[in-house]
């Protein structure tokens, strides 16, 4: 499994220079360098996640969200595996997987999971320009959830905008009806 330190790094437990300097610059965490060493020993039972590549981690009071290459988490996931639960044991803290995706709309539903998302639309706002002629167009989306589905969030709302905008660099709002 590709990880965000080398694999001899992960299997060692003592950081290379190149990992170290990483580290150092804040190019990794030590959060990293813990999904790495349980990434090497679950690969050893699951030879299939040697496929999968853990592209960004990021870190949130209530959870840990790990993006991984495209149609990876079949091989993290699923009946004997146990990828996230073996992370969740070892951080202490709940862990979501999601595959890259540049479609938006499914970046925002595995942001907002278990919550159910009733729509997700997309509107245009006409911007006036002092120009003549110099008008334009911009998108808005706007994700609407029922009221019921607030307490299923996995953050507070203006945390998991700012998830989205950081995954997707999407603006959003989020609207309850």
């Amino acid at each position: 499994m590709k990880t965000a330190i080398c694999a001899f790094c992960a299997q060692t437990g003592m950081l290379c220079k190149d990992c170290q300097t990483k580290l150092a610059e804040g190019e990794i965490t030590d959060t990293d360098i813990k999904i790495a060493k349980t990434a090497v020993d679950f690969e050893k039972n699951n030879p299939n996640a040697s496929k999968v590549s853990i592209l960004e981690t990021i870190e949130r009071p209530k959870f840990i969200l790990l993006i991984v290459s495209p149609g990876s988490i079949r091989f993290l996931t699923g009946g004997t595996l146990d990828f996230d639960k073996r992370l969740e044991r070892a951080l202490n803290k709940p862990i979501k997987l999601m595959e890259k995706s540049k479609n938006k709309r499914r970046v925002i539903d595995d942001i907002f999971s278990p919550a159910l998302i009733s729509g997700i639309n997309t509107i245009f706002v006409p911007i006036r320009s002092a120009k003549p002629g110099h008008s334009s167009v911009e998108e808005e989306t706007i994700v609407v959830l029922s009221p019921d589905q607030k307490e299923k969030l996995p953050g507070t709302v203006k945390e998991l905008i700012d998830l989205v905008k950081l995954v997707a660099g999407e603006d959003i709002r989020v609207e309850f009806r």
